[in-house]
């Protein structure tokens, strides 16, 4: 007997599950790769979040993300993503120590798309109050950047990052068209505000799908947000030589068109990379049903 598909989501049900998140833990998640076990300088901390019952909930490269139940904040740990070795980037602090600095920068000029990170004394708090960590340790890792205590962004990924080979899992397949359709405005919104952000010199360099998360506004409405600011610039500044480095990367990775004459790049990297989720979305609506079937499908062979 061929299965019953379950019903494309709608605009009622998004709401419903961003408003009340079900988080889920992706330890046993098999889609993603490379999870690291663990640090031993990390086991007093991860001990107490678990103990307190943290999970685990979302991917990055470098660091992973922990939330729990009922918390309006989440807790980015280093060297818990799903790279080849995530494990090298603990300890690592100057990256979240520029990922804080740049969330502050974008507050700053206005620019609200962005989680707003904790203080490092309201983070030591919460560690302390919301995680069980001990006084010593939450301090230790609030002060050394190990962690990076942000507002939680409820809502569904674009897609998930997973460290495989092929990168990310599309969220969105399951969409019905008038979900669909409001993604489409949504990113036109955030891709307008990027645009003047980058006018003022802020760029976020890496807006790619699992780092757009779809949520609700204070009127229910659909809204697209930006998470992993690692890669930032605020270009009236210099930048570290690793992110100098890693945005050049992303200009070849990521094929960011060149004029055939003068070989400048026509775009930079947050308009070319919104462009083409804007672009996937747009070619995705007129077949949103068919795609989710063979979605489905091909999801028995796995």
């Amino acid at each position: 007997m061929k299965p019953t598909l379950p019903q494309p989501l709608s605009k009622r049900r998004f709401q419903e599950m961003a408003r009340e998140p079900a988080l889920v833990s992706i330890d046993g998640d098999r889609r993603v790769y490379h999870l690291a076990s663990g640090y031993w300088v990390y086991d007093e901390m991860l001990s107490a979040l678990k103990n307190s019952g943290w999970i685990r909930f979302a991917p990055g490269f470098k660091a992973g993300l922990y939330g729990k139940a009922g918390c309006q904040h989440c807790i980015k740990i280093l060297g818990m993503g799903v790279g080849e070795n995530p494990l090298y980037f603990c300890e690592r602090g100057y990256y979240l120590e520029h990922e804080r600095r740049l969330l502050e920068r974008f507050r700053s000029r206005g620019f609200v798309f962005g989680p707003k990170a904790l203080s490092t004394e309201d983070s030591i708090r919460l560690l302390v109050d919301q995680g069980g960590v001990p006084a010593r340790q939450a301090e230790l890792r609030v002060t050394r950047n190990d962690v990076l205590i942000m507002d939680f962004i409820s809502g569904v990924p674009l897609a998930i990052q997973t460290g495989q080979y092929v990168n990310y899992d599309l969220e969105i397949v399951g969409f019905d068209r008038e979900l669909l359709a409001e993604v489409l405005a949504a990113l036109q919104q955030l891709h307008r505000e990027l645009d003047q952000a980058n006018g003022l010199g802020l760029l976020h360099n890496d807006p790619m799908p699992p780092n757009i998360i779809l949520s609700l506004n204070d009127a229910g409405e659909l809204t697209a947000r930006l998470v992993d600011f690692e890669l930032a610039q605020d270009l009236s500044e210099p930048s570290p030589d690793y992110v100098n480095n890693s945005v050049a990367e992303l200009y070849s990775e990521r094929d960011v068109p060149r004029n055939s004459k003068t070989g400048r790049h026509t775009k930079n990297l947050d308009q070319h990379l919104l462009d083409e989720s804007i672009r996937l979305v747009r070619d995705l609506l007129p077949i949103a049903g068919q795609v989710r079937s063979l979605a489905e499908a091909l999801d028995g062979y796995r």
